[in-house]
């Protein structure tokens, strides 16, 4: 038999989708290790069962910038690990994004945030992209609404009909 405080947390968490920017080197080890990193503790707002949206930044990027590469699914509490994994962790020797979840990827692909500006509501002032897509989370610490997570993901696995 479950508790009632068990069920009442089960029924008050909804799914809640994030969007998190990562630099484009970061996603391999995110997709195939399946751990997100940040250089702060997130526990606030991203919990375990949250799904995360992973958009690589265009600085630096020479394939993915711009895009959002997949959604995972987040399954554990936030942890504090001094392991280098990330490649600029590797080069300087030291663990910089040192709070992390594990994860397990929902869908992956390549959706342009251009393709889907106009059909999602989180990013309101269109002529202002950047700010929604700055920090982590991004969408100023906002959860994303689960329409604009299931155009998303519909753009994610139209992007592997294409291949």
């Amino acid at each position: 038999m479950f508790s009632k405080s068990y069920i009442l947390k089960i029924l008050l968490h909804s799914v809640t989708y994030w969007l998190v920017p990562i630099q484009e080197d970061m996603w391999d080890i995110i997709r195939d290790k399946g751990v997100y990193g940040y250089k702060e503790n997130l526990e606030e707002y991203i919990k375990e069962g949250d799904y995360i949206i992973i958009y690589v930044s265009k600085y630096y990027a020479k394939r993915y910038g711009g895009k959002i590469v997949g959604i995972v699914k987040v399954l554990s509490n936030w942890y504090e690990d001094q392991t280098p994994i990330y490649p600029e962790e590797t080069v300087r020797n030291k663990g910089i994004y040192v709070y992390r979840v594990k994860v397990e990827p929902v869908v992956i692909g390549e959706c342009d945030m251009k393709k889907i500006l106009d059909k999602i509501r989180f990013i309101e002032d269109k002529g202002q992209i950047a700010k929604y897509l700055r920090n982590a989370p991004a969408n100023l610490k906002r959860p994303i609404p689960e329409s604009d997570a299931k155009i998303v993901e519909e753009c994610l696995k139209e992007s592997l009909l294409n291949i």
